[in-house]
């Protein structure tokens, strides 16, 4: 045997050694020199891009299957390669070039082709194919986890918890699938549902964690910090953030945010770019927002843009583009809105955002026709709708925001806050009739829906409420009636509110409902004792609050009174280390009043700044000497006058 091809053997031999081992570092140079040594043998090209693609060496990877392109069964990697790359387009047409027979490498290519759709935002195909291969393969979770992912990403809640309630068993052991169901059931707005997942899913994460990891480790606490309980940790600020509870989803964001990287652990890019945008939303009115900016920078990078969803990615530029108009930056608003609607022409949110500038630029004019616009090719939008009717009610256009409420499609319209809204407006025209309608029409809807049984409950209590407002007593009745009968019987309030309602229109149904109110029992009194008593003084009771108030006020005068210590407040700049010269002691007297202040000239001198020049006072004038008004001047004088001599000169 030829010294090369022992040599060659040699090399082939350590490579195997090496991928047995997974150890495809130390294989790289050795798989290199077989390549070298052999370009064309089939075996030695399928190891060289088999070890490329184990160490992330995705362009050498694109040139090798390019090179050998007549080499068969070298599609998923050239394909996957370019997916790795972020060509996704490409990486699709390599997939369709040729169509293979064997069922694993069918299965395999399936689900790079889903995950492509998932990057090209395409998440209906990729729900899709995911449902399939879970069909083919029920007893993969990853499959089934995937789907539901793909589902929430393009804003279809409802068809991933279908999917999720086909499969309730598999919920029990994947953290991800409860993690994923969580999510769908927070943009349904289940809240309470969606805490009790994610702390199932927690618990799920801790397990698998535990069973993973060192005892030592585990015993430790590290666990607490672990990448994966990242993810979840900012859900659950999230749901907080929706219950109202900012302070404990801003601790919670803040613990992801400043928690360090450890033994290799490090958490995904993308969950922090989420926490810094939830963080972004939670700043209070007049805080500063250097901080805000800097975090919306960070979470909007364009690394992130193949890793994050269409709807984040919307979200975070158009929070950023928001957070840029409060710090009076309008051109960078501008410029990045103009970003915004080359890769999203057709998103509500972007259109949204261009009339927020319009609207802050108080050009209401042109915020009308934006919105308008866009309603013009989808004239059922929700997200546009409900802005354009706010910025009718701001205009005192009742009925326009009325008329634009009216297109909303019929489960948005009958949502509680909407119905509340509209009936605001019809009251304020003076119009309870159709507010009755509107309530009349969202009751019915709800009804229909058994399993929203809370919004029920919140639509009839508007109902109730606005019913008594407009004194319409039927309506009333009909609404305190269904409120027993489909949400509480014993609500004590709705059967006093139907007996009110029944004894103007019904008496006889309202008797027999008032025998249902327990009224208390007053056989322990005596009334003759009651008649002979005399008459409580309503001064008398007000008297005896009063002294004990005052008893109380003495108890509590008898303790000595704990001296608050406040810390010592200075001007702002002021260091109290260096204090510098002291203040001007005249600093708070009017200008007038200050010893350094130059008094003006006095009321008997003001004569002295009129007249030609040389003229003095009339006082002044008689003190040197007699008056001369009597003596005659004489007619003969001789020589010129002291205007002879002078010319007239125009001006």
């Amino acid at each position: 045997m030829p010294e090369d091809d022992q040599v060659f053997q040699a090399t082939m031999a350590a490579v195997k050694r090496h991928f047995d081992a997974e150890e495809f570092e130390q294989a790289l140079p050795l798989v290199t020199q077989a390549y070298k040594a052999k370009p064309e043998h089939p075996l030695v090209v399928r190891s060289y891009i088999f070890t490329l693609v184990n160490v992330s060496q995705w362009d050498n990877v694109l040139k090798a299957c390019k090179k050998h392109e007549d080499i068969e069964d070298l599609d998923f990697e050239h394909a996957y390669s370019l997916y790795r790359l972020n060509r996704f387009k490409e990486a699709l047409d390599v997939l369709d070039l040729r169509k293979s027979k064997d069922p694993e490498e069918i299965a395999r290519r399936s689900r790079l082709e889903a995950q492509i759709q998932y990057r090209l935002s395409s998440y209906d195909s990729c729900a899709d194919v995911y449902g399939q291969l879970h069909k083919d393969d029920p007893e993969d979770n990853g499959l089934l986890v995937n789907a539901v992912a793909a589902h929430v990403a393009g804003e279809q809640s409802r068809k991933a918890m279908a999917l999720v309630s086909k499969n309730k068993e598999a919920l029990e052991s994947s953290y991800e699938l409860c993690f994923n169901a969580a999510c769908a059931l927070i943009d349904e707005g289940r809240l309470k549902e969606a805490e009790a997942h994610l702390a199932r899913a927690k618990e799920l994460c801790t397990e698998e964690l535990v069973e993973a990891e060192d005892a030592a480790e585990a015993d430790a606490g590290l666990l607490e910090d672990h990448e994966e309980l990242a993810a979840i940790r900012v859900q659950q600020a999230c749901v907080l953030q929706r219950f109202g509870k900012e302070d404990d989803a801003k601790e919670l964001y803040d613990k992801v945010l400043r928690q360090k990287p450890t033994q290799g652990h490090e958490i995904d890019v993308t969950v922090l770019a989420v926490a810094c945008n939830n963080v972004v939303a939670l700043r209070s009115e007049g805080k500063s927002l250097f901080d805000s900016l800097k975090r919306i920078n960070v979470a909007s990078k364009e690394s992130l843009e193949h890793k994050l969803t269409r709807r984040q990615m919307v979200d975070i530029a158009c929070n950023k583009i928001l957070l840029l108009l409060q710090a009076q930056k309008l051109d960078v608003a501008k410029k990045d809105l103009e970003k915004l609607r080359q890769s999203y022409p057709d998103h509500p949110r972007v259109a949204l955002v261009q009339a927020a500038i319009a609207h802050r630029e108080k050009k209401n004019k042109v915020c009308e026709e934006v919105l308008q616009t866009y309603l013009a090719s989808r004239p059922d939008d929700a997200q546009v709708l409900l802005p354009l009717a706010q910025l009718y009610t701001q205009q005192h256009r009742h009925e326009a925001a009325v008329e634009a409420l009216a297109k909303l499609p019929l489960g948005s319209r009958t949502q509680p806050t909407t119905v509340e809204a509209i009936v605001s407006l019809h009251n304020r025209q003076k119009k309870p009739d159709k507010a009755v309608a509107c309530l009349r029409e969202a009751i019915q809807y709800w009804s229909k829906n058994e399993e929203d049984s809370d919004t029920l409950g919140q639509v009839l209590r508007i109902a109730a409420r606005v019913a008594m407002q407009i004194k319409d007593r039927g309506f009333a009745a009909e609404v305190y009636q269904s409120f027993l009968e489909n949400i509480d019987g014993s609500d004590y309030e709705a059967l006093c509110g139907l007996v009110q309602a029944l004894s103007v229109t019904d008496p006889e149904r309202g008797r027999e409902y008032a025998e249902r109110l327990q009224v208390p029992s007053f056989d322990h009194l005596d009334p003759e004792e009651l008649e002979a008593q005399a008459i409580p003084k309503v001064g008398a009771m007000f008297s005896q609050r009063r002294r004990d108030r005052d008893e109380e006020a003495d108890g509590a005068a008898t303790k000595p009174k704990k001296k608050r210590k406040r810390k010592t407040r200075y001007p702002k700049g002021f260091d109290p280390a260096n204090p510098g010269p002291p203040p001007d002691p005249e600093r708070w007297l009017p200008k007038r009043e200050r010893s350094e202040f130059k008094k003006k000239m006095r009321k008997k001198d003001k004569h002295l700044l009129r007249g030609p020049q040389g003229a003095i006072t009339t006082e002044d004038f008689r003190k040197q000497g007699p008056s001369t008004a009597q003596v005659e001047v004489s007619k003969d004088a001789t020589g010129p006058s002291r205007r002879s001599g002078r010319k007239n000169k125009g001006k």
